[in-house]
């Protein structure tokens, strides 16, 4: 559900323990196969019609870079009472299912995997969240903080929230130039062509969650849901953030604090391992064998937010990729286009008039990655933008 749990502090005890006696002599810790291959199972379950999301992959050493995916499984949802529902491989490792799931009853997961064994969930209820009462921000010293009100309830207690942030940002070194290698020319940029302006993205996010059984009448008010440092480029021109709130069982919220306690705090001598955690997810015929992660289901609350950067003025940008981008002082005339434009490491900058023509008569070029923001982003507007 948290993207991802990927990587998740599996040897935090290994690491604490390598911190306590220091750097004298390599430590070459004996992994069970089993510790680094376990299955991890992440999703939500919605019972209104939106798709639901459940990702297979396996638990992998330090040293590698991605958890390999685990395709090919069978992935199958069923009711207490009625009603059985397969979800279906989208992608690699990805298992999706849209339906309108009805809430008075209890549903297990059960996963069958290529090799045949096989794993099932605890049994879920389906748990309705609140609106989100108010979705706000905040600048203070350290930032820009992105907060949520709601009001809980008996039966919506705990909360988790995940979010998705897109904003605009501009490349280093604005132009309205850019050369066409087919005709050897250099041509003025339309909206189409622009390379200035650009949208990226940012899918990864920290685990948040809260008990509102600690409040007042089940009241939260400003619950920090992510803070947009100082400097940062993503309140450089307009920001935006999808906040969805999801209402989890005791047993969930349980399991999410202690990977919270993990991933943020990043454990200590006596935080458990992942192996020891589990979750909700059981290996069929081998209960204290669990898969690593938590599918809750229900319904789940959102509300969308933009924030302009005149909205937190004065509001200054770093962009440590940039650091270094300056326009290059020597002059390109035609002659030199292809050679010095040609390969894409140089693009043109900074046209160069004289007083008999009206175009340009040659550029100032500067490195691509400063001129062309689609190395970091895209220029495609997301569907959902709003101006």
């Amino acid at each position: 559900m948290i993207r991802k749990l990927e990587k998740y502090k599996f040897f935090s005890l290994i690491v604490a323990l390598t911190l306590l006696v220091g750097c004298r002599e390599e430590f070459n810790p004996n992994i069970a196969p089993t510790d680094t291959n376990l299955l991890v199972v992440e999703g939500y379950i919605s019972t209104n019609s939106q798709k639901s999301t459940i990702n297979l992959s396996r638990t992998s050493s330090l040293v590698e870079s991605f958890l390999p995916v685990e395709t090919g499984a069978i992935v199958i949802l069923n009711g207490e009472n009625s009603g059985t529902w397969n979800f279906i491989e989208e992608i690699p490792g990805q298992y999706t299912l849209t339906a309108d799931l009805p809430m008075n009853q209890a549903y297990r997961l059960s996963i069958q995997l290529r090799n045949n064994e096989g794993y099932i969930s605890d049994l879920m209820q389906p748990i309705v969240s609140p609106e989100i009462s108010k979705l706000k921000y905040v600048k203070n010293d350290s930032g820009v903080s992105v907060q949520v009100d709601l009001q809980g309830n008996e039966e919506a207690t705990f909360f988790l929230w995940q979010y998705e942030e897109d904003w605009i940002f501009r490349s280093a070194i604005g132009t309205n130039y850019i050369y066409n290698r087919a005709t050897g020319e250099i041509e003025e940029t339309t909206p189409e062509t622009t390379i200035s302006r650009c949208f990226a993205n940012n899918k990864v996010q920290r685990i948040s969650i809260e008990n509102s059984g600690r409040f007042n009448n089940f009241n939260i008010s400003d619950k920090e849901i992510t803070l947009i440092p100082n400097l940062s480029e993503k309140l450089a021109v307009r920001y935006s953030i999808l906040v969805k709130q999801v209402a989890i069982g005791r047993e969930a919220f349980d399991f999410w604090e202690i990977m919270r306690k993990n991933s943020e705090d990043i454990g200590g001598i006596f935080s458990p391992l992942p192996s020891l955690i589990g979750g909700n997810i059981s290996k069929v015929g081998s209960e204290n064998e669990k898969a690593i992660g938590y599918v809750s289901m229900g319904v789940i609350s959102e509300s969308r937010m933009y924030i302009n950067n005149q909205d937190v003025s004065p509001w200054q940008v770093f962009i440590p990729e940039y650091e270094g981008c300056t326009a290059r002082l020597d002059t390109i005339r035609p002659n030199r286009y292809a050679e010095v434009f040609g390969q894409g490491n140089l693009m043109p900058v900074n046209p160069i008039f004289n007083d008999v023509n009206i175009l340009p008569v040659a550029f100032r070029s500067a490195p691509a990655f400063c001129v062309d923001c689609t190395l970091r982003g895209t220029k495609a507007e997301p569907s959902f933008w709003e101006n």
